[in-house]
This record gives structure tokens, sequence and C-alpha cells, in this order.
């Protein structure tokens, strides 16, 4: 445990103590994908590339028609308490992770995302697992992903009750030993001295300290308290780019980046009236927004898509900015209701940023007659709470709706399906419905591609949401640390820059 090779890295807000990392259970955002990437390995990862490879699995193979997904695991590979990787475990997980009846630590929101299409894992042989599916799924490998949620658990994890969301047992490069985590202030891990690839991890221990103010990130990479940051504040990035002879700086590229937009609770009033959503559109001046708050250094959204994802458009058909005809719209929003046009902004209030956005936000819908209630105190873990419960009107959110050049089943369906609990807009639009499932089954890419330009273009004219701009995730290091990644097994390419998480393998000291 411990040694010289230690890096700090700050994270921008701790993850819910509840469920915590119990997998199946959790709620992560950004800053617990970033701790699971450490502890727990997925079967596929994406690459550089968009595309989806094996990572603990050495092959995912499909039947022809996409109903039936033959993993077969990679020998020797064994959790951090020495029981091996196998496809009993495998099993246990991904039948765990879509909430199959009699399991330990089932959760909510997997169940709701997989259930649609999920039947059951079968053990061939030690290491082969089939999963059969409903129906056919063509793009089911990035549900193997999860965007980065669905790691491999021990079973020993799994089947410990409430002690799961803190009993972290992975087959990842880094460890949970004993009281390992102290919520709020860090979490402290040691080198996996077992791990599956050679030669990795390179750090001997890795610190993760939540922070949840960017400034107060950036000061502390400045002042040497850290050795790894990422931001996703357009004024830090530029502070952080105007003294980058002191720091490496690494900026993601256009192709598959997260997207900043506001939810619009369409279940209820008053965005059950597509005139209601229509009128804040048409109110918010996304330019101002982006200007005040990142300086204008982010790129207003085109849709709900980056320019690589399959389904992206160059107008998408977001409504533009109308003062006058939001003033009009509020009117008749009340004239059609109870005379009234109120709404509750639900943000993560931890982040300073956020709360000038949702001032700004405040200030411009009020303009025209529409009555905002502010958020409450609020971290990103109780704020999804909230959102799940549909307890909001406008709720800030940020997420990537096509994280694969292929593959964005999983990027999509899950929050925007009618049956999913992690659709946060509440959405019932059955031609939305309907072009996502022809997407998901479309093993075609030019018909999926059809199919989730028309998603982007219903989402963006109904404005079930409203895209604000591309968030161009950095990670800022000092230049005494290397974040370099090792290349991926078998050929698989290199390591995709996904939305501000490091990949943590060649994380060292230089």
């Amino acid at each position: 445990q411990g040694g010289d090779n230690v890096i700090d890295f700050a994270l921008e807000s701790e993850t819910d103590t509840g469920n915590g990392f119990c997998l199946p259970r959790s709620q992560l955002a950004i800053s617990g994908i970033q701790v699971a990437a450490a502890v727990y390995d997925m079967l596929v990862v994406p690459n550089s590339k968009g595309e989806f490879v094996p990572y603990l699995a050495e092959s995912v193979e499909a039947n022809d028609d996409f109903t039936e997904w033959t993993i077969t695991l990679r020998d020797g590979v064994t959790f951090h308490d020495g029981t091996p990787l196998d496809a009993a475990a495998v099993k246990l997980n991904l039948d765990t992770f879509a909430g199959l009846p009699g399991l330990p630590n089932t959760g909510l929101l997997f169940p709701s995302v997989l259930r649609p299409f999920y039947g059951e894992a079968e053990v061939v042989d030690d290491l082969t697992v089939v999963v059969h599916l409903t129906n056919p799924v063509p793009q089911f490998p990035s549900f193997l992903y999860g965007t980065g949620r669905v790691g491999m658990v021990a079973p020993a994890q799994l089947n410990s009750g409430d002690e799961c969301a803190t009993r972290m047992i992975g087959t990842g490069p880094f460890v949970c030993n004993d009281d390992c985590w102290t919520p709020g202030e860090n979490m402290v891990l040691d080198a996996n001295p077992d791990y599956w690839q050679e030669g990795y991890p390179k750090a001997d221990q890795l610190i993760y300290t939540p922070v949840p103010e960017t400034s107060q990130r950036l000061t502390a990479l400045r002042g040497g308290e850290l050795d790894v940051l990422t931001l996703d504040n357009g004024q830090d990035i530029i502070q952080l780019g105007k003294v980058r002879d002191e720091f490496d700086v690494v900026v993601q590229k256009p192709a598959f980046r997260e997207i900043r937009y506001y939810f619009m609770n369409a279940s209820a009033a008053p965005f059950d009236n597509p005139d209601a959503r229509l009128a804040v559109a048409k109110a918010l001046d996304r330019k101002k927004i982006d200007r005040v708050i990142h300086k204008g250094f982010f790129e207003l959204a085109h849709g709900i898509m980056d320019v690589k994802a399959p389904g992206y458009l160059k107008d998408a058909g977001i409504p533009e900015h109308d003062v006058k005809e939001a003033a009009r719209l509020v009117e008749q929003v009340k004239a059609d209701g109870d005379g009234t046009f109120e709404l509750v902004l639900l943000a993560d209030t931890s982040d300073p940023s956020n709360v000038r956005e949702s001032q700004l936000i405040q200030e411009q819908l009020e303009a025209v007659g529409i009555t905002v209630t502010l958020p409450p105190t609020a971290n990103q873990a109780s704020f999804i709470n909230d959102a799940v419960a549909g307890n909001f009107g406008l709720f800030l959110w940020r997420n990537q709706h096509g994280g694969a050049a292929q593959d964005i089943d999983a990027d999509l369906f899950p929050w925007f399906g009618q049956t999913s609990l992690v659709n946060f807009g509440h959405i019932i639009d059955d031609e939305l419905e309907a072009q996502l499932q022809a997407g998901r089954e479309a093993a075609d890419i030019d018909e999926r591609t059809t199919a989730y330009q028309e998603v982007n273009r219903i989402i963006s004219e109904n404005v079930y949401i409203l895209p604000m701009w591309y968030v161009d995730w950095t990670i800022g290091s000092s230049k005494d640390v290397s974040i370099k990644a090792p290349p991926l097994p078998d050929g698989g390419g290199q390591h995709l820059f996904v939305y501000g998480r490091v990949p943590v393998l060649g994380l060292t000291n230089k």
C-alpha cells in the first residue's frame, strides 16, 4: 500500500453514498464514472474511433439476428479479492444490472433501460456467456459499456447487502482497501499488484478529492495541491490556457462531445403545453448565456449530437431567439391555462457557475413574463433524485447523446424512451419512440443514421430539451505527471477521451 508515486486527482463532485459504487444500483455522474474507471473494468470500451472493442472480454459476437450475444472472457483475470472473473460472475453482473427477480442489489434505473430487450445470461463454460435478448439489438455492446457505468463487480460485493455501496471490489487497476473512502473528503486507492494488464498501473496510489467549484480546482492545481483536474467551465479553461507553459493541457476536440442543455418536464404544467416549451426556447439567449458564463468559449450546439455521431444535423431545428414572440407565447399559455406561467428550476448549485447560469435564465425568462423559482441548495447526487421524480420544471443538465461512431442506442433510448426512469424530461411522443426503435433495430448504419437524424430533429424542434453548447472537456495536469494511456489490448486502438473521464492506467509521476 502507498508508495512514492502518488497522483492527486480532483473530481467535480462527490458520489451519492446511499447507492455509492454498488454499480447496478448506482446513479453515477461523471465524477463517479471517473472513480469507477479506476476500480472496475468493463467488458467493452470505446476506442478513439468511436468503436466498441473488447476489454475484459476477449470477444463479443452476435448471432445472425442480433438476439444472442456470445461473450468470451480473458483467461486469468481476477477480482481484487482473488476470485476469478468467470462466466458465473459475469452472468450475475448482467442479470443484476437488468434487475432480474431474486437477485440482491438490483437497482431501479438500469432495469428500466435493459428490461425492454434483456432476457437472461447463460453460462456455457467457465469463460463463455451467452446473453439472450427478447428482440434484436445490433448495438448491444454499447449497453455493456453503459457510458462507463457497467463495470464488472465481484460477487462478494454484489452479495454484501447494504455494504455493497462502499465495499468496492472490481478487477480494475486500483484497489479500495479498508476505509479507502471518506465521503466529502477523498478516496485513497492503491495499485492492484495483480492487474491483468502487465506493467500497469504506473502509479502506486491514486487519491480522488471532490472539489465542486471549478475555480478552486484550478487554484489547487496551480498551487501544487493537485496533480490532475478536469474542467468544463469556459472561463477556467481560458485561464488554464494562459498558463499552459506551466501545465500540460488537453482539450477535447469536436467529434463525440457532451452537450449542455435544459430538460423541460413535458409531463406537467406548464411544459405539457408545447407553446410553453417554445416560449422558453425563444426567450433564452443561448449566445449571451455562453458569453457571460463561459466568455463565449463554447460552440453553440446545432442539435443534441456532435459532428461524428450518427444523427448529427447542422441544423436540427432549435428555435431562434425572439423575445417578442416569446412574450406573445407566454400570454397565450397563460390564457390557455390558469393565468400563470411558473416553473421551478433545478441545477447542481454546488458549483457557483451553475448558480450564475440559473440567475441568468431567471432574468431572461422573467423579462417575458415567466415566474421562475431558483433551485434550492443541491449537489450532483441529490438533484439526480429530484430529476427522476420529476420535481422540476426546467432542469440544467449535461450529457452525451452520441458517444460513438455507429452504436449510440445506449446514449439515446435510455434518456428519451417512454418507459425509462432516466427519461428526465418525462417525454411521451409516439413518433420519437418509433424513431428510437427504428434506430435500435437497424443493423445498417445508413438506416440507423436516418432514424437518429429524425430523433435529433423531433427533440430539437419540439424543445423537449433545449441544446445550449458543446462541452470541450479539458484535462489539466502538472508537468511532473504523465496522463498518457497505453493502447487498448489486442490492437483495439487508443482510449477515447470521453467527457472528462481520464484513463488511469498510465497516470504517473515522471
